[in-house]
């Protein structure tokens, strides 16, 4: 869970960085030569997409 104070250490742009990842991982899949990188890339560009609208909290990758 986010508190206040982890709120004032992110950067102001956090959702522009989390919009500009999505579009990243979905031209990624543009080029997957698999159908499991591809869904794996697709999860991961809705994922940040999710974050970036404010409907799922960002996660760090050592809580994953």
């Amino acid at each position: 869970m986010i508190d206040e104070n982890s709120l004032r250490a992110l950067p102001r742009d956090t959702p522009a960085y989390h919009q500009r990842q999505a579009a990243h991982f979905r031209a990624l899949a543009e080029n997957a030569t698999t159908g499991k990188v591809k869904a794996r890339l697709l999860q991961e560009a809705q994922r940040h997409e999710s974050i970036a609208r404010g409907e799922t909290e960002p996660v760090s990758a050592s809580a994953e």
